[in-house]
């Protein structure tokens, strides 16, 4: 016998979606993806979470129709649970209780997750070309953060970032959905103010 996969439930419904149905009887309601939404663009296939049905007295049926090509977004994508102080500040930065300028002293009072190949002699600095041409640092907060291709990595101190970057940016976490990019001379006025 053969088991069906579990469904899975839909979004719940707000009495001000059930306002919308009653004024568009016999029709879909669609419901998006906010990181989509934000764009203020048409919201692409990939952006639409799915769909409730309404009938013709404008009630929606409860059975929520998925996309099959829906991908969510960052901004949909669970915050991972901090593991260390530096991830913590990152955190609430990411939720508004924290601002921005709480990550650089952070980052130099913390030990970072540099790039590395699989040579233990390696005390390169790898840097990464981005989308536009510049190029920054990557690093990771924590050994749950690195990314499945990264060879290896070593653990450096924050406060030797400043010489270590040599004028590249630093690009945290940023195959998670909390990152952040510093500016090199950003991390440098934070320890030249901590000094």
């Amino acid at each position: 016998m053969s088991q069906e996969p579990e469904q899975r439930p839909g979004p719940p419904i707000t009495e001000e979606m059930r306002e919308q149905a009653r004024q568009t009887p016999d029709s879909w309601l669609y419901i998006v993806d906010p990181g989509y939404q934000s764009s203020g663009d048409d919201v692409p296939p990939e952006g639409v979470v799915g769909a409730y049905r309404i009938d013709s007295e404008g009630e929606i049926d409860e059975d929520f129709h998925h996309n099959d090509e829906y991908q969510p977004s960052e901004q949909s994508m669970p915050v991972p649970e901090p593991t260390n102080e530096l991830e913590q500040v990152l955190n609430n930065i990411a939720t508004g209780e924290a601002p921005d300028t709480d990550l650089p002293p952070a980052v130099l009072a913390s030990e970072v997750l540099l790039y590395a190949t699989e040579s233990e002699e390696d005390d390169s600095v790898y840097a990464a070309e981005m989308t536009d041409g510049s190029q920054l640092v990557p690093a990771c907060t924590s050994s749950a953060r690195v990314p499945e291709g990264w060879p290896a990595y070593r653990v450096v101190p924050g406060n030797a970032l400043p010489e270590l970057l040599n004028g590249l940016d630093l690009g945290i976490n940023l195959d998670d959905a909390v990152r952040a990019v510093i500016p090199h001379d950003v991390l440098v006025e934070a320890a030249a103010s901590k000094d």
